[in-house]
């Protein structure tokens, strides 16, 4: 039990395979490769059908067709499986049928093994030749041509014909790709076999399977007889008749051709009767005018030119055997003399020794001539068996036959010869095989053979579902065959669709048809665009306690996702873009918000957000707020920023405190920069402000270009109106003895100084004779010295001087300065005074 079990869980798997792997190819949209396929191609109208064998043609092309369009329609007859559109195949030249390319190839190695085997076996040792038990040569047997044959047709093929590669149709490719638009096992390209019956035109299909349909060329050809015009025919039936009768007068010279249309001098025998004599001219009867020649039944009876002999010839016309005796020429019973001779005198025996071969073959006749057949040899000799086992001694006509039976295996290699004495010229083996074909259903009924069976040649007729459809398949293929049946499937469908597939065997297909039903998962309510999904076949879990049960069921999955396109704005309302319904949410476009901040200066810089209003460009909750500083510029001359935050103008005005000199440098004066740098007014206004504000109020402390200081309140720039100075300028002489004070406008006017008079002039003089006093005292005082310098030098070095010795000082060693220690001690003073400064500079 547990075997059986076993056997039928592998046997369940074997289908379910195939059943997917039908499945897995799909469908091929067959009304368009048939329209790719006729393109070059006009089928045969009613009118131009004339040939019975050209619609058989095209019926058979179609038939290879539908069995190559349909994955499974076809059958290998090697291994009795289905043929798939994507497996290498190889096609017979003569009949067309398909195998799989492996199992082809298996075949044709097999045959031609067994071939092999069994020319050995039967040969031997005979390849020589040998002597029978008659002591004559029997030359070998000639050996068959080594060849492997088509399982279908049985048409022989040479080994170099041996498939090796996986071709086309029209075998222009190799190794063909699968296309779901082209016929499957086919290049694609225009066939270009040469038409049969030849016409001299090509196929103008594109590479297909089984015969080239009838050749649709067209030609202006005329009829048979030629007396019609010429007619625009197509190729396979320019041989047409014009129905006009033929009238052209017969071999008997006396009636007319009545038949229709034919070729010249191809007239039919005349079928009319008429009286007519036999050779001999005894008789005479009815006969038709082609056959007026006929022999009658008589023996012609003439007498020769010997008066004893008669001519014994049935019916015949001429003289007989030219008048002389045929038995005039005789010779004797040995056949060694012969002579001319009355033919109603017997011959005698020539006296010599017959030495005719007797029926031994080895031996001749040793009697003296004479009539009637010679005696049995009677030669006795030693004889062997045909077998060659046993001697005996034996007259040389009689052959030696032992009892002994042969052990030899015959040709089929399974059952032994038990012929007595065979002499190893064991006869085929004429059992017949029985063993049980791949069928299941019958058994071989051909002589006991090698290797295996011959595929069952019967065929059973199947029957589609709905019973409509019926083909023929090979016997044992009742369950894998696959039959094409065009009508629709009348199994109730699973799903809410309407069948709109075929009929076929075993479970329905998955409907392919869309859903169209509201998305009800979503919620969105679009119609679903997804494949039908209401009954879908999912493996079912295993379950110890029920193994025989289906291993997949039929459930309703819910809708996919919806895949509508839906039009989606962005959280921040800046585009709007299609996305799928399923992923139809407002997200982030990653795009900048700029919306305008309450500033008014500046826009959101935050990545697109949510917004309590997207139309709206203005700030809202989730906008950044602004953190720049005030950006309006600021009166021509403030230098401060706005304290504030970035906000709209007017800034408010500056409060700053100004702390700077007054215009004579004497004052520090204290005013705001917002009173200081007011742009309000005129241009002049704008000065004479700021002027007062820079003006501490005191007299300037300039002076004019006169060297008197200014009379105006401090202020900037040149002191004004410098030629009102009515100040007192003291003026003098050349030698300054005299002095005046004048105004200072007079001064400027020219009048600069005094004219020396006569007490000036003399106080001069006196002056000048001092001064040269002064200048000969100087002169006198300096020659004195040089003088006395002069006698101190020639006393010292007048006379020879004794050579001073070198003294050495011997005091306390001076101290060597670190200066590498001492450049670190100034830059670390440097470094501490410069960090002073910045600081002082920074509180500044």
């Amino acid at each position: 039990m547990c075997n059986v079990a076993k056997v039928e869980k592998i046997a369940q798997k074997l289908v379910y395979a195939y059943a997917s792997s039908s499945e897995d190819e799909g469908e091929l949209d067959e009304k368009q490769i048939l329209d790719q396929l006729y393109k070059h191609y006009q089928p045969t109208s009613g009118r131009s059908s004339g040939k019975p064998g050209s619609d058989k043609d095209v019926a058979r092309t179609t038939t290879f067709l539908e069995n190559t369009l349909h994955s499974g329609a076809a059958t290998c007859l090697i291994c009795i499986g289905s043929i798939r559109r994507v497996e290498p195949i190889w096609s017979c030249e003569s009949c067309y049928c398909f195998f799989h390319l492996n199992c082809i190839q298996r075949w044709a190695n097999d045959s031609m093994m067994q071939m092999k085997v069994r020319a050995e076996q039967q040969n031997g040792n005979q390849n020589q030749g040998h002597y029978n038990h008659l002591g004559e040569f029997v030359p070998p047997k000639r050996q068959k041509s080594l060849h492997w044959c088509c399982p279908q047709c049985r048409r022989d093929y040479q080994p170099a014909e041996k498939p090796t590669q996986y071709n086309c149709f029209c075998g222009k490719e190799e190794n063909p790709q699968s296309q779901p638009f082209l016929v499957p096992h086919s290049c694609g390209e225009i066939c270009k076999k040469l038409l049969q019956p030849k016409c001299g035109h090509d196929c103008k299909l594109l590479c297909h399977p089984g015969p080239c349909p009838p050749c649709a060329q067209q030609a202006q050809v005329s009829c048979l007889c030629g007396k019609s015009t010429p007619r625009s025919m197509r190729c396979i039936d320019k041989q047409w008749k014009c129905q006009q009768t033929c009238k052209e007068l017969l071999a008997c010279g006396k009636h007319r051709c009545s038949q229709v249309c034919h070729r010249p001098g191809q007239c039919p025998p005349c079928s009319s009767k008429s009286n007519q004599p036999c050779e001999c001219k005894r008789e005479s009867k009815v006969v038709s005018c082609s056959d007026r020649k006929w022999k009658c039944t008589n023996i012609c009876g003439a007498t020769f030119a010997c008066g004893l002999h008669t001519c014994e010839k049935v019916c015949h016309a001429g003289p007989c055997g030219g008048g002389e005796c045929p038995l005039e020429v005789k010779t004797c019973p040995c056949g060694k003399n012969s002579q001319m001779r009355p033919c109603n005198e017997a011959v005698e025996t020539c006296g010599d020794t017959c030495q005719k071969l007797l029926s031994c073959g080895q031996h001749s006749c040793t009697q003296r001539c004479h009539r009637g057949n010679c005696i049995s040899c009677p030669v006795r000799t030693k004889k062997k068996c045909r077998c060659g086992l046993h001697e005996k001694e034996l007259p040389c006509s009689k052959e030696h036959t032992c009892e002994t039976k042969c052990k030899q295996m015959r040709d089929c290699g399974k059952h032994a010869c038990n012929r007595k004495c065979c002499g190893d010229q064991c006869p085929p083996c004429e059992k017949i095989c029985g063993k049980q074909l791949s069928c299941n259903k019958h058994k071989c009924q051909s002589v006991c053979h090698n290797g295996p069976c011959y595929p069952c040649k019967l065929e059973s007729q199947i029957n589609c579902r709905c019973g409509k459809t019926r083909r023929s398949v090979p016997c044992g293929r009742e369950k894998s065959a696959r039959i094409v049946c065009l009508e629709l499937c009348r199994i109730s469908a699973k799903c809410h669709h309407a069948i709109k597939h075929r009929c076929h065997k075993g479970e329905c297909p998955p409907c392919g048809q869309v859903c169209a039903l509201p998305n009800s998962d979503s919620g969105c309510g679009h119609i679903c665009k997804a494949r039908c999904h209401e009954a879908v076949r999912v493996n079912r879990p295993a379950d110890a306690a029920r193994p025989q049960t289906k291993k997949y069921e039929y459930k309703s999955l819910p809708h996919p996702r919806c895949e509508e396109s839906v039009s989606v704005t962005c959280i921040g309302g800046h585009e709007v873009a299609t996305w799928p319904c399923w992923n139809s949410k407002p997200t982030s476009c990653q795009r900048k918000c700029s919306r305008k901040l309450n500033c008014g200066n500046h826009k959101c810089s935050l990545v697109c957000h949510s917004v309590s209003n997207p139309q709206d460009m203005q700030q809202q909750a989730g906008c950044a707020t602004c953190e720049e500083g005030c950006i309006i510029p600021r009166p021509t001359g403030c230098a401060h920023a706005c304290p504030k935050g970035c906000h709209p103008p007017p800034c408010t005005p500056c409060g700053f405190v100004i702390k700077s000199k007054c215009h004579c440098g004497l004052t520090q004066l204290v005013y705001k920069c917002s009173e200081y740098f007011d742009e309000a007014g005129t241009v002049q206004e704008i000065i004479d402000r700021r002027e007062r504000f820079r003006s501490c109020g005191n007299r300037c402390l300039k002076n004019y270009p006169c060297a008197h200081r200014c009379m105006s309140i401090c202020h900037s720039g040149k002191c004004p109106s410098p030629d009102l100075c009515r100040k007192k300028v003291r003026i003098f002489c050349a030698c300054k003895r005299l002095k005046q004070e004048i105004a200072c406008d007079k001064h400027r006017a020219g009048q600069t100084s005094l004219e020396c008079d006569s007490s000036c002039v003399a106080e001069l003089s006196r002056a000048q004779a001092a001064e040269q006093q002064h200048l000969e005292q100087k002169r006198r005082n300096e020659e004195e010295r040089n003088r006395l310098e002069l006698e101190k030098f020639e006393q010292k070095f007048g006379k020879r001087k004794h050579k001073e010795r070198r003294t050495i000082d011997v005091g306390p060693p001076k101290s060597k300065i670190n200066w590498e220690q001492t450049a670190i001690y100034v830059a670390s003073v440097m470094i501490v005074l410069g960090a002073i400064a910045v600081a002082f500079y920074a509180d500044s």
